[in-house]
């Protein structure tokens, strides 16, 4: 009897200092740590000083046949009011990679980078071994860490607009572009986008609201333009395991205005693999995002879906698209509505029988990667880098 009130007293304060921090976290600490107060933040919330995990050393920091560098462009004022950002110009940037292999590769040197864009709640390091293949067979690698996401900056999975995502990657390439004239190399780059998940919706998004002309490789206004999209389970619809109700999304949008910020939906945690160490690991993983879906980054993703299929057949470089039918995070269907609106007269779709959402699973527990898991993983990246060599090598 006597424990009762002790248990109560335990429980009250447990939810009290919930609470507290939930309101610190959503409320007081984006305005702490808002880059306009220079010296006293880290517009990163601590990202960027966050150690490499084992599989980046090993493959790419570490590796003495790799020669890698990090870079930050800043984002322009232009960018930021395009992507809804709040963010004062000059101290929002994103961070990229370059990963360049220093030895003989398996074949001959191609005159390309590939961009690879990761998904949501992951950060550029974790597709690591996708960059490492695609090293190997001559391409120069560029893992872009999204906004509010790895090292660049913003509260960690907050997206004010879908729009942020590509206004960014358009930084990345034209300064990339920049570095490469600085350094004496002719624009003749081809450029292609690698996104898995958000990464292929951000890639493909790119494609619409910047369609190149096919006939050159330059835009009028001297920019590097993109020459191919090869996308993993692009987040093109939302699967009916992850979408949130009516009720919760109806929620969702009353509380907008006020707590944009408020972690509110699990989404697509617990749909991402049948295999419990792909989960397990994520969570282990200090880089990776945890917390629920925050509201504003769930409705600009609902607005963005609208727009990319609105924007769909301005699409006109060569796509691949890859989706595997047990995908319960996004929706291989819709993938196939969009593939048939896409502008592109070269375009290829290609449903994977028993796959999930992470199509290529990279798993160090629990004994390590099966040799099912090998070959599974294997298929699929050998699929897509030689779709991007085929395209690299095209007239």
């Amino acid at each position: 009897m006597g424990s009762a009130p002790s248990s109560f007293a335990s429980d009250l304060h447990a939810f009290v200092l919930e609470s507290a921090l939930l309101i610190f976290h959503v409320f007081i600490q984006p305005l702490l740590f808002h880059p306009s107060f220079r010296g006293i933040s880290d517009p990163t919330f601590g990202r960027d000083r966050l150690p490499y995990s084992y599989t980046e050393k090993r493959l790419i920091y570490e590796n003495p046949k790799v020669k890698a560098t990090t870079e930050r462009v800043i984002l322009s004022r232009e960018a930021l009011r395009k992507g809804k950002s709040w963010d004062r110009p000059g101290t929002a940037w994103v961070t990229y990679h370059v990963w360049e292999m220093l030895e003989a590769t398996d074949r001959e040197h191609l005159n390309a980078d590939v961009i690879l864009i990761h998904g949501l709640n992951d950060y550029s390091g974790k597709l690591a071994p996708h960059g490492s293949r695609f090293m190997e067979a001559g391409f120069r690698v560029i893992a872009v860490d999204l906004p509010a996401f790895g090292r660049s900056t913003g509260l960690h999975a907050y997206l004010p607009s879908m729009r942020l995502l590509v206004e960014a990657l358009r930084a990345v390439i034209c300064q990339i572009q920049e570095n490469d004239k600085a350094s004496g190399n002719v624009c003749t780059r081809k450029v292609f986008l690698e996104g898995h998940s958000m990464g292929a919706f951000t890639a493909l998004y790119y494609a619409a609201l910047y369609s190149p002309d096919p006939a050159h490789r330059i835009s009028d206004q001297g920019q590097r333009q993109i020459s191919g999209v090869v996308v993993v389970a692009p987040m093109i619809a939302i699967s009916p395991e992850s979408r949130p109700g009516y009720a919760v999304e109806l929620l969702a949008k009353a509380l907008a205005l006020f707590a944009g910020r408020l972690p509110l939906a699990a989404a697509v945690r617990g749909n991402v693999s049948d295999d419990p160490r792909v989960e397990k690991e994520h969570e282990q993983d200090p880089q990776t995002y945890k917390g629920k879906l925050r509201i504003a980054t769930g409705l600009s993703v609902l607005a963005g879906l609208i727009d990319l299929e609105l924007h769909a057949s301005k699409i006109t470089v060569p796509v691949a698209i890859h989706h595997g039918d047990r995908d319960r995070a996004t929706s291989y269907r819709g993938s196939v509505k969009f593939f048939e609106t896409i502008g592109s007269q070269e375009k290829s779709l290609r449903l994977w029988e028993g796959y999930e959402h992470v199509m290529m699973k990279f798993v160090q527990s629990g004994g390590g990667m099966t040799d099912e898991d090998k070959a599974k993983t294997a298929a699929v990246l050998e699929d897509i880098t030689a779709w991007l060599v085929r395209q690299a090598k095209a007239q």
